[in-house]
């Protein structure tokens, strides 16, 4: 997804037995991106929503042909920036 700038880049990761899985990604820098769920709250108009819901769609879909599955899509954990958006964050 990193690839298609849908999410951010994965450096690497670090698995201990025992432990949460720790991963290294790209910083998205706050003043530049904001939560769904901040925008959500925010701005969005009715318009906004309909586009977004249209965005997160595909993004399902590309996911879904790679045969992925995201556990955790929600908007607290996906990102936009001057109407792109980018998530899921984290995976």
């Amino acid at each position: 997804m990193a690839d298609n700038e849908l999410a951010p880049k994965l450096y690497g990761y670090a698995k201990v037995q025992g432990t949460p899985t720790a991963y290294v990604m790209e910083y998205l820098d706050p003043c530049a991106w904001q939560t769904l769920h901040e925008f959500l709250k925010s701005d969005a108009t009715a318009m906004d929503c309909t586009q977004l819901q249209e965005v997160v769609d595909s993004i399902i879909e590309k996911l879904e042909s790679k045969n992925y599955v995201h556990g955790d899509l929600r908007n607290n954990n996906s990102s936009r920036r001057d109407r792109e958006i980018r998530g899921p964050e984290g995976d």
